[in-house]
């Protein structure tokens, strides 16, 4: 049974505005490599992982090769770190920005070793993330209901142009029954309009979630949320 967690929303509103202050000298793109850097020499993991995220933001409409960098920081740290499931995560978000430098392919390969993906993909039950920008992730838990079926508790995030003093722009909150073959399944009971309807596909460690945009079919959060995407499986 997974226990729900607010850990995509705790680490931004307190996170980036307070827990940050150890690397409070990550104004910079290069300041948040070096500051990055020295955590990940000493094995300080999580605050390296602080420091290269702060360095995400400053770089994801920029240029192209610090991007690279800035991802390649995050898979890596997160490797070391025990986390291979959110390494693929970074991983990802690296290939759908079509980013296929030598240390990218290098760490396609670690993260392949590192993660088990028959166990991540033996059935729904999980925790998945949809990227939302900004080194932001949006949120799905999938449980079992204790009847054979699955729950399905969404949190989504939409990020603003500073995320870091003030947090998400908009978030939200969606829960329901998903009913199907657990690989196709829509959501049930979840509290909304007859015609807001929200289905799910799952292949392996992926889910593509379609949901219908109408009048009251988002009112599950703030302006301009969504539970609509793709997200991939993290861990079990």
């Amino acid at each position: 049974m997974l226990i729900r967690s607010k850990f995509l929303l705790l680490p931004l509103l307190v996170g980036l505005a307070g827990a940050v202050q150890a690397t409070e000298e990550c104004a910079t793109t290069v300041q948040c490599n070096q500051v990055g850097s020295a955590a990940y020499q000493d094995g300080r993991y999580e605050q390296a992982i602080e420091a290269f995220e702060r360095q995400l933001r400053r770089v994801e409409n920029g240029d192209t090769a610090q991007l690279e960098l800035a991802l390649n920081n995050l898979i890596l740290a997160n490797l070391r770190a025990g986390d291979a499931g959110m390494a693929r995560a970074w991983l990802g978000v690296a290939l759908d920005n079509h980013l296929n430098g030598s240390s990218t392919r290098l760490h396609l390969r670690k993260v392949t070793e590192a993660l088990d993906y028959p166990a991540l993909s033996a059935n729904p039950v999980g925790r998945y993330l949809r990227y939302s920008g900004q080194a932001v992730w949006s949120e799905l838990l999938i449980s079992e209901d204790g009847n054979g079926g699955y729950l399905a508790s969404f949190s989504p995030v939409r990020v603003g142009a500073r995320v870091e003093q003030y947090g998400p722009a908009a978030i939200g909150e969606l829960d329901g029954k998903l009913v199907g073959d657990g690989v196709h399944m829509r959501l049930e009971d979840a509290g909304l309009g007859r015609d807001c309807e929200v289905q799910v596909l799952r292949e392996g460690i992926e889910l593509r979630v379609q949901e219908v945009y109408g009048d009251g079919c988002q009112d599950y959060g703030g302006m301009g949320i969504s539970v609509d995407g793709r997200y991939i499986k993290v861990s079990r």
